[in-house]
């Protein structure tokens, strides 16, 4: 964690944010499914928004919470909160991009440390930019969350597990 707040914070300093001519922040929701994958799965279906700051007309480092329903027969809600940066490839009409999302998930219904916890995300996808400051947006990628599991042989114990999850989201930046 701490080095990936010293690479933002090096890139923060080494972007020129004042010599834009945009808007300097941007809003967007966007909702998705989540797919598991692997032996221990769960699949999440997801709405979440996002606050981000453009560091340059190419970069922009931001903040997102969201609201996810799982089929998980205990833990049906989830809360992600996470950071995120954004690295799109061009500044043209239909711009690819690369997104990286670093956060904790909380469910209501644990304690915390049991359940969910960390998560990450890496997503490819691409703005489609309709309007002069607003776009659509197609991304795809792959989730990883750490979950809690009972042990098989002893339910007082828990596994540490990260599940696994094909992520597709479509999403309204404005």
């Amino acid at each position: 964690m701490k080095k990936l707040a010293v690479i933002l914070s090096i890139l923060f300093l080494s972007i020129n944010a004042s010599a834009q001519n945009g808007k300097m922040f941007e809003k967007s929701v966007e909702t998705g499914y989540a797919a598991g994958v692997g032996n221990i799965r769960s699949s999440v279906f997801n709405v979440a928004f996002n606050y981000d700051y453009r560091l340059s007309p190419l970069a922009s480092v931001g903040a997102g919470a969201g609201v996810g329903i799982t089929e998980g027969t205990y833990e049906k809600y989830l809360i992600p909160l996470y950071a995120r940066f954004k690295l799109n490839f061009t500044d043209k009409k239909i711009s690819p991009y690369f997104l990286m999302n670093v956060g904790y998930t909380f469910s209501p219904e644990t304690k915390m440390g049991e359940g969910y916890g960390v998560t990450y995300a890496a997503y490819f996808g691409s703005d489609f930019n309709i309007l002069k400051g607003n776009s659509l947006y197609f991304q795809t990628g792959f989730l990883y969350q750490k979950h809690d599991v009972f042990n098989d042989l002893d339910y007082n114990e828990y596994l540490n597990k990260f599940l696994r999850g094909w992520d597709i989201r479509i999403g309204f930046r404005f």
